[in-house]
């Protein structure tokens, strides 16, 4: 069932809340489908993290949009659950001028899909935030959640990649999703969060995020 935000002829300046993992399934099924039909060929292989991870993990009641990034995958032929490392494709579908393969028909389906649903914002499925993972965490682990129609495969983070991103970030929005993560992962020190942090962000990237003070803050 929609979110009642989501139906046509009901919209916000803010844009509707996805509240389930149903929603997404649906709003990435319907842009796989258009994809299709706009004679897309080339598929795409995306991670998709922030607020839609959490609430596929059923740690958030809701996310405004879909953030994600696109990775380098030798072959789409992976097992559910199998761990992978893979790096963040230095590249993105938002900015104008994209040398993405498809990367206007990408913009369009997305576009077609909130045009549907109203209450979608023009940029419910974006990749803007992509610079931060392919800069400061370019080595990311995730695991294959599923594909749609055979054009979009979506890989979802592993919990440790997802808590060093978002001890980078460190908005408030994000300090639920970091407990969320700590506790998911049993981490009770400042030494046991670090280890994942040196795993993932690049050394620069720690220093411009202030990572030593957040985890001071975390673990005082």
């Amino acid at each position: 069932m929609l979110n009642p935000c989501c139906a046509v002829g009901v919209g916000s300046k803010k844009g509707c809340h996805m509240k389930s993992g149903k929603q997404i399934t649906q709003y990435l099924e319907e842009v796989a489908q258009v994809l299709l039909d706009l004679g897309v060929t080339t598929p795409f292989h995306m991670l998709v993290a922030g607020g839609a991870y959490m609430l596929l993990l059923n740690e958030r009641k809701f996310t405004r949009d879909i953030d994600f990034a696109l990775i380098e995958l030798a072959s789409p032929k992976i097992a559910l659950h199998t761990i992978l490392r893979v790096r963040i494709q230095r590249a993105e579908i938002s900015g104008k001028g994209s040398r993405v393969p498809y990367a206007a028909e990408f913009k369009q389906a997305v576009e077609i899909v909130a045009q549907r649903h109203r209450g979608l914002t023009a940029d419910w499925l974006n990749d803007e935030a992509a610079v931060y993972y392919y800069d400061d965490a370019p080595v990311a682990e995730v695991t294959f959640w599923r594909s749609f129609v055979d054009i979009l495969f979506v890989y979802l983070p592993t919990m440790e990649y997802m808590l060093a991103t978002k001890l980078a970030a460190y908005r408030p929005k994000d300090l639920n999703d970091i407990r969320v993560l700590l506790r998911a992962l049993n981490i009770h020190t400042r030494e046991q969060a670090k280890a994942i942090v040196d795993t993932f962000l690049l050394p620069d990237a720690q220093e411009f995020w202030e990572i030593e003070k957040k985890l001071r803050r975390l673990f005082p």
